[in-house]
This record gives structure tokens, C-alpha cells and sequence, in this order.
């Protein structure tokens, strides 16, 4: 088990802070490794500083801690979500197919009525002004690369 200090020194940070602040970003996925231990001390397993040198790698790559948590965090779920599989270069579609929820039939819905009301409002000539008078629109220029 590794202290706090120790783990400054693995992680070669300059602060205790620095770590705490790392194992905060990650605590989700650090959970099962982390323990206490006399005086309430952090106390965390070998695995857990192999999830904590891949959050620093990311940070070293230029990441903020926030987007190498959340990668961190998505990498722990998706392991815990496929489980043991007998082949590592193999994940099984575990996926079951579900109906569409009515909340997101409402968005698509809602999605949709907007796009069609935000294509006829661009299709308007502004108050006062006939359409072939209108001035360009900023973006308009760009429409025409993309």
C-alpha cells in the first residue's frame, strides 16, 4: 500500500496536494483500491497507481485533469461493463437493444420542429427589408466552405 508522499514521488510531483487533487479526478475508478490507514491516512493498492501514472501520462500529453479523468473514468467503465472475456483482443456486444423511451422520442421530435422552424426563420427577410437587400450575414460566407 502506498501513502500519499509515496505517491508524489512515483508520480514525481512536487506537491501532496498535486496527488490528492489526481486521486479526487478519479476517485470513482480508484474506489475499490483506496483504503485508511492509521490517523485516517490514504492509504491505495499497486493497481490503483497504475490508473494514477495513466492519469499523469495523459496530463504530461497536455490534457487538463478533468479531460484525463473523464477518459480514465469511461476506460474503467467500459471494463466493468465487458467484464472478464476469455480473448483480451475480443469484447462481446453485450448490448441488448431497447425500445426508444418516450423522453427520447420527444427530443428527436422536438429536434426536428425546431430545425424546420430555424429553416424558415432563415428564409425571411428581416422586417423592413426585402431579401435581395439584406446584407450578408457573417456566416454565410462560411456556408458556402463547409
Amino acid at each position: 500500500m502506498n501513502t500519499i508522499s509515496d505517491l508524489r514521488k512515483i508520480l514525481g510531483l512536487s506537491t501532496t496536494n498535486q496527488v490528492r487533487n489526481r486521486i479526487d479526478a478519479i476517485k470513482e475508478a480508484l474506489s475499490p483500491h483506496l483504503r485508511r490507514g492509521p490517523n485516517n491516512q490514504i492509504l491505495l493498492a499497486d493497481d490503483g497507481v497504475g490508473l494514477l501514472r495513466q492519469l499523469q501520462d495523459l496530463c504530461d500529453s497536455g490534457l487538463t485533469i478533468t479531460e484525463a479523468s473523464e477518459i480514465i473514468k469511461s476506460n474503467a467503465f467500459i471494463k466493468d461493463a465487458i467484464g472478464d472475456s476469455k480473448s483480451p483482443g475480443l469484447a462481446l456486444n453485450r448490448a441488448i437493444p431497447e425500445r426508444e423511451s418516450p423522453l427520447v422520442a420527444a427530443l428527436k421530435e422536438e429536434i426536428a420542429f425546431l430545425r424546420q422552424r430555424l429553416a424558415f426563420l432563415e428564409e425571411r427577410p428581416l422586417p423592413g427589408r426585402s431579401k435581395a437587400d439584406r446584407p450578408q450575414e457573417w456566416w454565410e460566407s462560411l456556408r458556402e466552405e463547409i
